[in-house]
């Protein structure tokens, strides 16, 4: 038998044959159930001895105004990417008077569920998203407030912004094709996050196949980490078994700098006999000598429209999901031209 501290809100709704959201309305004395069923849901919480978390238990009474962005520096360091996206959320959460907690501890099922079961937010913001993620598996299962940037393979009820990958490198390679490129590399994430099932590296290569097909090109890729030093031995390695590459498309916009060198020790410049397609904030492409044409990533936009998603699920938990999916923008700058015949 079940202690009551260990029966859940899932177990509730599981058991009385209802949603967890119908449970939470209840539990949060909201008119808008019937009689009968409010009935039933609370004979069967007193039957099962279910004890509300703290947070559920002070709902009522307003709510900790905290919300979490959950980044573990496990996988990864902070890059000026992944600090556009906090600050983002951050101002979005100052706005609406709101505290907002950075959270870069790795965390197991019960950890993340302590986060919320021990009143320390209201709502988090995942990253880092999964084809397949037990973290958005495990809240929606709970009902518990949660926003992600990125997006799995089956987001119904779940509410998102993401950049649209595949598109992205559709995009890019679009355009160096209409230069006239026809030999098109690629430096991607790297193999762990693929295997992984990382979202951003799973459609990214995907989008990048995809676009070889639509124009008839041939595959020349490498996965690799995100540092300068990678970045340039990944493209010196690429130019060695395909010297014929004439443009690269990559998703490290911050360490695009590694290509450079690459090429500057093989006695190519950029663009005159090199094109680089980067994805990568405006702010980012704009500093690398020279200023790179790019798939826009807007990762403060984004980081804060996450945030606003979130804020506005907790304070109205009827909410329609909402789901973003951003369709590239390329910006030409200098780093692309027509190659030389």
């Amino acid at each position: 038998m079940m202690r009551g501290d260990t029966i859940t809100i899932a177990d509730v709704a599981k058991t009385a044959g209802v949603s967890v959201s119908t449970v939470s309305r209840i539990l949060n004395n909201k008119p808008d159930v019937s009689a009968s069923t409010r009935d039933r849901v609370l004979e069967i919480i007193r039957e099962l001895g279910y004890r509300p978390h703290i947070q559920a238990q002070s709902l009522a009474g307003g709510r900790s105004r905290t919300i979490a962005l959950l980044f573990p520096i496990k996988y990864a360091g902070f890059t000026q990417l992944e600090l556009d996206f906090f600050i983002g959320a951050a101002r979005a959460a100052e706005e609406r008077d709101y505290f907002f907690n950075l959270m870069t501890s790795p965390m197991t099922h019960d950890d993340l569920l302590n986060v919320y079961r021990n009143a320390y937010t209201d709502g988090v913001i995942l990253m880092r998203i999964c084809i397949q993620d037990w973290r958005v598996q495990m809240l929606r299962d709970y009902g518990y407030p949660f926003v992600m940037i990125g997006h799995c393979a089956d987001n119904r009820g779940l509410s998102y912004i993401d950049l649209d990958f595949e598109t992205a490198m559709l995009m890019a390679l679009e355009h160096l094709f209409e230069l006239g490129h026809r030999h098109i590399g690629f430096l991607t994430r790297p193999p762990s996050e693929r295997e992984q099932g990382m979202g951003p590296a799973i459609r990214s290569l995907e989008g990048y196949r995809k676009a070889l097909e639509k124009f008839g090109l041939k595959s020349a890729y490498r996965e690799v980490n995100q540092t300068v030093q990678d970045m340039y031995t990944a493209t010196l390695d690429l130019l060695r078994e395909y010297p014929q590459l004439t443009a690269i498309v990559t998703v490290h916009g911050a360490t695009a700098i590694g290509i450079i060198r690459a090429l500057k020790q093989m006695g190519r410049s950029v663009p005159q006999d090199f094109s680089i397609v980067p994805i990568a904030t405006d702010k980012i492409a704009q500093l690398i000598t020279p200023p790179m044409t790019a798939i826009s990533f807007p990762t403060a936009e984004m980081g804060y429209d996450a945030a606003r998603m979130l804020i506005d699920t907790i304070q109205d938990e009827t909410r329609e999901p909402e789901q973003i999916l951003l369709r590239p923008e390329l910006i030409l700058r200098e780093s692309t031209t027509s190659p030389k015949p």
